[in-house]
C-alpha cells in the first residue's frame, strides 16, 4: 500500500497495513492459501493472462479475418478487449464472494460476538474487510486491468498526433453536437478520467453490497447460496450487455439513437468500463452514428462519482444493520 499513500498521502486506519483488523484479515488470506498453493496460484494467473491474451489475437484475426487492427491503437483495442473483459468479470466476481461471505465466516471463527462487543469493531473490521479485498485479494486483476488502460490512453495520445495533429478535427466533421476541438479534447479528458475511475468505484460499490448482503444473509447455507446466485447474475448482466454493445456496433442490430446511445452508456458504465472508449478511431465512429455520443465520457465520470458517493451510504447502512442484527 506505499504506492498509494506516495500518492494520497497518509491513508485511514482501516487501509494501512499495520492496522490491527487489516492483519487479522491478511492473516486469515494467509492462512487460506498454503505457500505451495499460492505459487500453483500465482503460475495459473500467469498462464491464464498469456492464453487470453493469445486467445484476443486469434479471435481478432481468426473471426474477423484481417490483422487485429489498421494501426497500433486498433491492434491493441482487439486484442486488449477479452483478456482485459475476463479480468473485470473475474473482479467483479471474487469481490462479491470474498464480502458476502464476511458474517457468516466471523461466526464460524466465533469472533462476531467479540467484534460486535468492541467500540467501532463491527465498522472498523468490515472497512478493513473491504480495503483488503480490493486492494489486496484483487491486485493482481487491478493490475491487468489499469495497465490495459495505460496503454490505451497512450494509444488515444498518440492517435491525436495523426494527420499532423488535426486527426480530431478530421473526426468531428458532421458530429452532434458540434464543438470545437478544444471541448472535445476536455470530453476526452473526462473520458480518460472516467476510464480510470469506474474499474475502483464499480468494484467498491460491489464490495459495499457484498457486505450488505452478508448483514442479511448469515447462515453458511444461506450465504453459500446467495454467493452462486449473484454470480450468475453478474454473468448474465456483463453477458447481457457486451453482446447488445457488440451486435449494436457491427449494425446487427437496429434501434434508434437514444437506445443506442442507452446501450453504449450501459456498455461503458457496466459492460467493459470504458476500455473500448479509449480507441480514438472507435469513438469518432460512434460520434456519427448515435447524436451526443460525445457526452459519453461526461456521464460515465457522472457515474463513477455517484458510484464513488453510493459506496458510502451503503456501507454505512450495512454496519448500522450489522450492529444492530446478531
Amino acid at each position: 500500500m506505499k504506492w498509494i499513500q506516495w500518492l494520497t498521502g497518509p491513508l485511514p486506519e482501516w487501509i494501512r497495513a499495520d492496522s490491527p483488523f487489516v492483519r487479522y484479515e491478511l492473516a486469515a488470506l494467509h492462512r487460506s492459501a498454503h505457500r505451495n498453493r499460492r505459487r500453483l496460484q500465482m503460475v495459473g494467473i500467469v498462464g491464464v493472462i498469456i492464453l487470453s491474451f493469445w486467445a484476443g489475437y486469434i479471435v481478432a484475426t481468426g473471426f474477423f479475418q484481417h490483422e487485429p487492427g489498421y494501426n497500433l491503437t486498433e491492434s491493441l483495442r482487439a486484442i486488449l478487449f477479452w483478456p482485459v473483459l475476463l479480468a473485470q468479470v473475474v473482479a467483479q466476481i471474487s469481490v462479491l464472494l470474498l464480502t458476502v461471505s464476511m458474517v457468516s465466516e466471523q461466526q464460524h471463527r466465533q469472533a462476531w460476538d467479540d467484534l460486535r462487543g468492541t467500540a467501532n469493531g463491527v465498522r472498523m473490521s468490515m472497512r478493513a474487510r473491504w480495503a483488503v479485498v480490493l486492494f489486496y485479494r484483487l491486485r493482481w486483476p487491478l493490475l491487468v486491468i489499469y495497465a490495459a488502460r495505460v496503454l490505451m490512453i497512450l494509444g488515444l495520445l498518440y492517435d491525436l498526433t495523426a494527420f499532423q495533429g488535426h486527426y480530431l478535427d478530421l473526426l468531428l466533421n458532421g458530429v452532434m453536437p458540434t464543438v470545437t476541438p478544444v471541448v472535445a479534447v476536455l470530453l476526452l479528458v473526462l473520458l480518460m478520467a472516467a476510464a480510470l475511475l469506474l474499474p475502483l468505484t464499480s468494484l467498491g460499490l460491489d464490495a459495499a453490497v457484498g457486505l450488505l448482503l452478508a448483514t442479511r444473509v448469515q447462515q453458511r447455507t444461506y450465504s453459500t447460496l446467495a454467493q452462486i446466485i449473484m454470480v450468475l447474475f453478474r454473468l448474465a448482466l456483463v453477458a447481457l450487455i457486451v453482446w447488445g454493445a457488440t451486435q449494436f456496433v457491427a449494425g446487427r442490430v437496429q434501434i434508434d439513437a437514444g437506445q443506442g446511445w442507452l446501450l453504449l452508456a450501459a456498455f461503458g458504465a457496466m459492460g467493459d468500463w470504458s476500455l473500448s472508449f479509449l480507441h480514438l478511431s472507435f469513438m469518432g465512429s460512434l460520434w456519427l452514428v448515435v447524436p451526443y455520443s460525445l457526452l459519453l465520457g461526461a456521464a460515465f465520470l457522472l457515474f463513477a462519482l455517484a458510484q464513488a458517493a453510493l459506496i458510502d451510504v451503503v456501507f454505512a447502512f450495512a454496519v448500522r444493520r450489522a450492529e444492530r442484527a446478531g
